[in-house]
């Protein structure tokens, strides 16, 4: 029982670990969740098409944040699964996800709009709650921006800038929102509610558009990025000239992987050092090797892997191995 405990703590601990990216990308989704269920829940009942529609275009983007959260997850417990898989990956799913969903939001927006439009009993609005949950909303936005922006910059991780651009045009989105419920509160003391009704749906479709912008643009990029590719034979040939202008620093080589995913070319490359060589040595030639295969291609995403030999070079006290051999030579 305590050990079960013990285990619960733990759990709950760590979903509070700021040092862990986790965290932020934990907190983004959810916030999500609650700017969308209150913006949904007080569109409805205050009758404001606008803060529906940016409720409706929030629980789109839990969809993104779920997909950041599992990126993010892998790349803490597997590093290497990112790479090969790509953040792009994520990225395009997100845009390619939110062009569709968008563009069934905005169908729905513009039928809502219709409606309004139509209606001759106008019901006077709750205009205090809407501005209240409204500057909460841009105000939280702009700080998950922050904290996104900031974490991507300390670990390294360019998914959680991609995710601190998504919550930057959402709190614009949040400001347009803002300024349409003061318009249509002044039309509301002025006894125009209709007018303001009408400017509300209008300005709920604009937001709709203006939010598409962003994944319909990259939505061809995107589409390669999920199209894998494999690179033609000549270009694999250069980067194999990197391995042959390096002979004399390996013992042997092993395999290249590679793949094309949008203008992105993974390269995966197995090579073997003497058992001996230090830590030092490894790293140096892997960055090396690293650093000359994007003199290649600036495209190019390389990942060396550096392993010791089994030591069968060695045969009594004489020794086979292939660099030792050049090093002696050259002594």
């Amino acid at each position: 029982m305590e050990r079960q405990q013990f285990n619960l703590y733990t759990k709950i601990k760590s979903w509070f670990r700021t040092d862990s990216p986790v965290f932020t990308t934990r907190l983004s989704l959810i916030l999500t969740i609650f700017i969308s269920i209150f913006g949904i829940t007080l569109g409805i009942v205050e009758d404001s098409l606008a803060v529906k529609t940016n409720g409706i275009i929030s629980a789109l983007d839990i969809l993104n944040s779920f997909l950041f959260l599992n990126a993010v997850n892998m790349s803490v417990r597997n590093p290497d699964y990112i790479f090969n898989y790509g953040y792009g990956k994520y990225e395009s799913i997100s845009i390619l996800a939110s062009s569709i969903l968008l563009l069934l939001v905005l169908g729905y927006t513009s039928i809502e709009a219709a409606t309004n439009f139509g209606k001759t009993d106008v019901g006077e609005s709750n205009y205090f709650i809407l501005m209240v949950f409204s500057s909460v909303s841009f105000l939280l936005m702009r700080l998950v921006y922050r904290i996104q922006k900031k974490s991507s910059k300390k670990f390294g991780m360019p998914i959680l800038e991609y995710d601190a651009s998504l919550w930057k045009y959402d709190s614009y989105i949040e400001l347009f929102v803002l300024i349409n419920l003061l318009v249509g509160l002044g039309l509301q003391i002025l006894g125009l509610r209709y007018i303001g009704l009408v400017v509300d749906s209008g300005v709920a479709i604009a937001l709709t558009m203006f939010a598409l912008v962003v994944p319909l643009k990259g939505s061809r990029d995107a589409l390669n990025q999920l199209l894998d590719r494999t690179i033609p034979d000549e270009v694999q040939m250069r980067f194999l000239s990197v391995v042959t202008k390096n002979h004399t620093n390996i013992c042997e080589f092993k395999a290249i992987h590679t793949r094309q995913s949008g203008k992105d070319i993974f390269i995966e490359l197995d090579i073997i050092l003497p058992f001996d060589e230090s830590m030092e040595y490894k790293d140096k030639l892997e960055k090396k090797i690293a650093k000359e295969i994007v003199e290649i291609n600036p495209n190019a995403v390389p990942r060396v892997y550096a392993k010791a030999c089994d030591g069968k070079c060695l045969d009594k006290d004489k020794r086979n191995c292939p660099i030792h051999i050049f090093r002696s030579l050259n002594e």
